[in-house]
């Protein structure tokens, strides 16, 4: 009687062990990692018989949350409420190699990590993170744009709460601005002897010379930013033009080579070639 009240009293304390366990399941098309304890859930690579872990999807859409139902998937009583999971991850090698051409989240997105390979090697032209992003990690956002991904993200604007990069985190090498939102710039993984930090990977680069904008008056903090600093050349403050002085074409071939006047902070600035500026609703 006494052994089978000890297996009896050890069978209820694994009981919540056992029911904190995470569990899988597939919402729309996305496959997830949910825990119960935390109510959270984690974008996962999916099984498919014919893909071997590759999302076959074109376009996908990351929700804020989702809903799972019955006791079996951590609903407890199984009410709705209770089977509702924040999406707060990509996770590692979740899309790498996957057929995505267009990734996007909900506007109220809480996804705050983008784990170890999480965007590897994807297709996608345009991506725009998520407020909420606070860590990217080691070849997070790592992608050669090639003839085979036809990958061509020319501008990535990094969130304002983002707060550290790994290694090879962001490896585009056809982007062409890079905006970061925060007053302070992310901390950036550095490998010592071999040069590396989150612009660089074996083959690949973000290309040093690019654009790099930044909030009024941090140019100190960007420069001051190992990682960041030290590797990019070209530093510049957003651009918002106040006014139009003057629009003069004179000798000009083409509109393509037309000069433009914008005052700008007080002072005049020539632009040339077909860049433009939108100004109250009207281009100039």
């Amino acid at each position: 009687m006494r052994r089978t009240q000890l297996f009896i009293f050890a069978l209820l304390a694994l009981v919540p062990y056992l029911s904190a366990q995470t569990f899988t399941c597939d919402v729309d098309q996305l496959w997830y990692s949910c825990d119960p304890v935390t109510r959270e859930a984690t974008v996962i690579a999916c099984k498919n018989a014919q893909t071997d872990y590759v999302y076959e999807q074109a376009n996908i859409y990351v929700p804020a949350t989702i809903t799972v139902g019955g006791a079996s998937f951590g609903g407890g009583s199984g009410s709705e409420s209770e089977n509702v999971y924040t999406v707060t991850e990509i996770g590692e090698s979740a899309f790498e190699g996957s057929w995505i051409q267009t990734l996007s989240f909900d506007p109220e997105s809480k996804v705050r990590v983008i784990r170890r390979r999480g965007l590897y090697g994807v297709g996608i032209k345009t991506l725009d993170l998520p407020a909420s992003m606070r860590v990217i990690e080691e070849q997070g956002l790592c992608i050669r744009s090639s003839q085979k991904t036809k990958s061509f993200i020319s501008t990535l604007v990094l969130p304002a709460g983002l707060d550290s990069l790994g290694l090879s985190a962001i490896v585009l090498n056809k982007l062409q601005k890079l905006r970061f939102l925060g007053m302070t710039p992310p901390k950036c993984a550095i490998a010592e002897g071999d040069a590396r930090n989150p612009w660089t990977s074996a083959g690949v680069v973000t290309p040093a010379d690019i654009v790099v904008e930044y909030p009024e008056g941090c140019l100190d903090n960007y420069k001051e930013r190992a990682g960041i600093g030290d590797y990019f050349t070209a530093f510049s403050e957003p651009e918002t033009p106040t006014g139009v002085e003057e629009i003069d074409t004179t000798g000009t071939r083409s509109s393509a080579e037309s000069a433009r006047k914008v005052m700008q902070g007080g002072r005049v600035v020539i632009i040339r070639g077909t860049r433009s500026y939108n100004l109250f609703g009207q281009g100039l």
